[in-house]
């Protein structure tokens, strides 16, 4: 069965304490990334079985609510609940401490673009295996998609700005100006002339900032304070024009003088510490990332290593630690094919298919909570596989070409004509990983139950005792009073739809919205324009006040009941000022569904003229 992220990401919101509680929110690849003002309110078991969430971690100070592929959907359905600051991650809630805020710098920078990086890898990737066999390079069509695919790195600080200004809070179209301003043309004449240039008499250390990471990090950080002075300095009448002005003439010379030199600096240093510790030993290295790269994932502390990466292509044009990375990737893919081929659980075993093949595509978090983790065992014999595969790609001195993020879809950017060696050792490396991590787990084994702990059973007993049952018809009796049209009518097509659930639009007659059978409140939106309510026999529906009315952040609602609140047939659950919402520009319909259907239960609908308190829904249920 389809999982409903809308649904999925009201339940979320709702256990995370709501609008209030969320200060922040984001997300990665395969995570919503939450900062929340107490995350103790939180139960965090609770929290991981909301339908379509994976698990839950709690680390780099954030909360974290994994996904997997479908992490975008549910992020933008969050964002149509949340109202968050997009600067208060750093000083809202309780302050982490200094790692867990570089953690969470790192990640809300670097995650919004990362695909398009590891696109631009693929690319350059794919061009290799041309030239290797015997493309013309100096042919246009091979020059004009070589500059493409170096474009997202050359370009580096000016998509670093973007994303930074939303994480520290500041105009981002400055921050695209400052970060322009490195990379421009006529600065980058200077770098190459090797001129020597003052500005008020200060010598400029004239540096190339292209692919560069930390120095516009530093410049944005900074660059936010200064903007925050001048607004707060500047007088009304001309502070649009002249706060802007002003950042950029202050920031840019700043940058080139203090910030460039200093974070180019701290970047060479990150990266040389890394690459020295490689030149010790590969193998070495290879069995430490290898065999611990996916613990740092389940800790979501991973992104600490992505300016290390990022830096190599720049300084080096190329990655070992990629090189080994992957081999941690097809480990706990081939350890979940493992589960699939041992487990006798059926439900399992759908689980680790589509896991298995999940992970392949470097996508690695469904086979890690959704299976190894789960089963412990699994997880212990990926990360030895993998330490065994990153050591044969130490070995052969494996390495990634272009940016991207391990898997079947990326191998392309591992080779490069003329280093064939280290090629085929890179795909020794992820077949032994692969094969060794699902061979180690057969054998290995696990506890394995074919009823899953009894679900198994319990859902047999359950499909017995609902088969047994008879049809069951329901009538529910309208919210308000008003005329009343089929929901396919209602001006909303997420409502029309019947995507989450079937009923009625009603036009209201007046503000007031009663209770339409006995029963609890179980949603109250922090925006009061939405009631979640269930009966006493179980029949759950939404009313809805409004199209797009959340925009008014509760503005003319007025609830008389709270969540949990249990209330009696007729009982006030809400008024609202339909004067208001009018006058605001929003069309008041109340939109009022059955939202816990199945496809075979038949809905019929009361339309025209009518009554609260009257049936308006009938439900002839076949369970």
């Amino acid at each position: 069965m389809a999982i409903d992220y809308r649904k999925t990401a009201q339940m979320l919101v709702d256990e995370l304490g709501g609008n209030d509680n969320i200060i922040n929110a984001a997300h990665c690849a395969t995570r919503l990334r939450f900062v929340l003002k107490d995350e103790s309110i939180v139960d965090k078991e609770k929290a991981a079985k909301i339908p379509g969430v994976i698990t839950t971690v709690q680390a780099g100070g954030q909360f974290q609510v994994v996904i997997g592929n479908h992490v975008k959907d549910a992020y933008q359905y969050v964002m149509e609940l949340v109202t968050v600051d997009e600067n208060a991650a750093v000083t809202g809630g309780k302050k982490p401490n200094l790692f867990n805020r570089m953690i969470d710098v790192i990640s809300s920078i670097f995650a919004p673009f990362l695909y398009t990086l590891a696109a631009c890898g693929i690319l350059q990737g794919i061009l290799g295996i041309f030239v290797a066999f015997g493309a013309d390079t100096t042919n246009g069509t091979y020059r004009i998609l070589n500059f493409v695919s170096w474009t997202a790195f050359t370009f580096l600080p000016i998509l670093i700005s973007i994303t930074a200004s939303k994480k520290f809070g500041m105009n981002t179209y400055v921050a695209v100006v400052i970060a322009c301003a490195l990379v421009c043309p006529d600065y980058i004449a200077m770098v190459e002339a090797g001129e020597s240039i003052k500005f008020l008499g200060i010598p400029v250390m004239l540096l190339s900032y292209t692919s560069s990471v930390i120095p516009i990090i530093l410049a944005i950080w900074v660059a936010s304070y200064v903007e925050k002075l001048f607004n707060k300095i500047l007088p009304l009448v001309i502070k649009s024009l002249f706060s802007a002005m002003l950042t950029i003439a202050v920031m840019v010379p700043l940058t080139l003088l203090v910030f460039g030199p200093v974070g180019n600096t701290i970047g060479g240093a990150i990266g040389d510490a890394y690459n020295w510790l490689y030149g010790l030993s590969p193998i070495v290295a290879g069995v430490i990332v290898g065999g611990l790269w996916e613990v740092l994932v389940i800790f979501g502390v991973h992104w600490g290593i992505t300016p290390v990466t990022v830096g190599n292509y720049s300084s080096l044009g190329y990655d070992t630690f990629t090189g080994m990375q992957a081999s941690a990737v097809f480990s706990q893919a081939g350890a979940t094919l493992g589960v699939l081929l041992k487990t006798k659980n059926k439900e399992m075993k759908k689980v680790a298919g589509s896991a298995a093949v999940t992970g392949l595509f470097g996508i690695t978090e469904p086979a890690i909570y959704g299976v190894n983790l789960r089963l412990k065992r699994p997880m212990i014999c990926g990360c030895i596989a993998g330490a065994v595969g990153g050591a044969v790609a130490g070995g052969f001195n494996a390495v990634s070409w272009g940016y991207n993020m391990p898997g079947i879809a990326t191998i392309p950017a591992y080779f490069k004509a003329g280093h064939t060696t280290q090629f085929i050792g890179f795909l020794i490396s992820i077949a032994v990983s692969f094969i060794l991590g699902a061979v180690l787990t057969y054998f290995v084994g696990f506890k394995d139950d074919p009823d899953d702990n009894g679900k198994e059973k319990e859902k047999e007993v359950e499909v017995k005792a609902n088969e047994a049952k008879a049809a069951r018809n329901y009538k529910i009796a309208a919210p308000a009073d008003g005329k009343s049209v089929p929901i396919s009518e209602v001006h909303d097509g997420v409502f029309s739809s019947e995507t989450l659930g079937r009923g009625v639009g009603i036009y209201p007659d007046n503000g007031r919205i009663v209770a339409p059978f006995d029963g609890t409140v179980e949603m109250l939106a922090d925006t009061k324009h939405a009631i979640g309510l269930r009966s006493d026999d179980d029949i759950a529906v939404l009313i809805h006040v409004g199209i797009d009315t959340v925009k008014l952040n509760g503005k003319g609602f007025s609830p008389a009941v709270a969540d949990g609140a249990h209330f009696k047939k007729g009982d006030l659950l809400l008024e609202f000022n339909i004067e208001l919402i009018t006058k605001e520009g929003f069309d008041p319909t109340v939109i009022f569904i059955a939202t816990e259907l199945e496809d075979d239960d038949k809905v019929e609908a009361v339309t025209g003229n009518v009554k609260a308190l009257n049936d308006v829904i009938g439900i002839s249920e076949v369970r």
